[in-house]
């Protein structure tokens, strides 16, 4: 889904380019970026609120994959052409980064979280750690109810806690609710109030919770959230993707819910020494 271009279209009007390569006319490997000129160069990133993107292959098996993998790879970057920076946090099925590291790209192993088989929920559920299967209990005790809304419901949620509502939201909702892909569910306390919210998007392998919204007073409601959530899901016929977290107060939530780690590389390459330099002064300023 992410690699689309009305996806693209929503999350990076104007700015995206989808280096392709085509064989007998038909287009056989593509590296969707979201491309900037500045005053050093072409710079070449990811897109907001988009998991995935880097380079992408058609599906094969054996030695001759990854031969096919090395030839596409040097067409794309031709493709791509000259650049001051090139970063890509990429699907996990590029899972072979070797062809980059000869251009001088340097790699990060990250990890999004993924129930891959939701054919028995019963199971899926058990899978849950303890504590996530009592919150969902006590949610539904107290009353909270679980059920579709539109996106304004889990804006009003967001803004109790953030002043800025995620960046290009509205164009992503727009885009997704015209080809049915998204769905958003919101926890409803005995009053009505909402406690939690997550907003979904699917296509024909997998659910993904891009955005989540909560104001932390009623314990069980982001769990009775996903677990909802999940549960359609299954329905669908997908995976789900919990568009999982680096960061540590998020991680043993995710990790609760039973999924398996997946890895995915996120890949980088600074030709110029200006960016270089910059990107360092910008992280030590973090840092402090």
């Amino acid at each position: 889904m992410f690699c689309t271009s009305w996806w693209l279209d929503a999350v990076a009007p104007g700015s995206w380019r989808a280096h392709e390569v085509e064989e007998k006319e038909r287009i056989i490997a593509a590296w969707p970026t979201v491309a900037r000129t500045t005053r050093l160069g072409v710079l070449h990133a990811g897109a907001p609120l988009t998991p995935f993107l880097g380079p992408l292959f058609p599906p094969g098996e054996g030695a001759r994959r990854r031969s096919r993998e090395i030839r596409l790879i040097e067409s794309l970057l031709e493709r791509i052409g000259t650049y001051a920076h090139l970063e890509a946090r990429c699907n996990p099925a590029f899972d072979y980064w070797t062809p980059l590291r000869w251009h001088g790209f340097e790699q990060t192993t990250h990890y999004t979280w993924r129930l891959t088989d939701l054919s028995d929920l019963d199971a899926v559920f058990a899978g849950f750690r303890e504590n996530i299967r009592g919150h969902v209990r006590a949610a539904e005790k107290n009353g909270i109810t679980v059920e579709e809304a539109e996106l304004e419901d889990l804006l009003a949620v967001h803004r109790r806690r953030f002043a800025r509502e995620p960046q290009g939201i509205a164009r992503i909702d727009a885009a997704a609710r015209e080809r049915a892909a998204r769905t958003v569910l919101v926890a409803r306390d005995a009053d009505g109030t909402v406690r939690a919210a997550g907003y979904f998007v699917h296509d024909e392998r997998y659910t993904t919770y891009l955005l989540a919204a909560t104001d932390a007073e009623v314990r069980g409601a982001a769990s009775l959230v996903l677990w909802e959530a999940i549960r359609r899901a299954a329905q669908r016929g997908t995976a789900f993707d919990f568009e999982g977290s680096m960061l540590e107060h998020v991680e043993p939530f995710v990790r609760s819910f039973g999924g398996v780690p997946t890895p995915y590389s996120i890949v980088r390459h600074t030709p110029s020494s200006s960016v270089r330099a910059a990107r360092t002064v910008k992280r030590a300023l973090r840092r402090r």
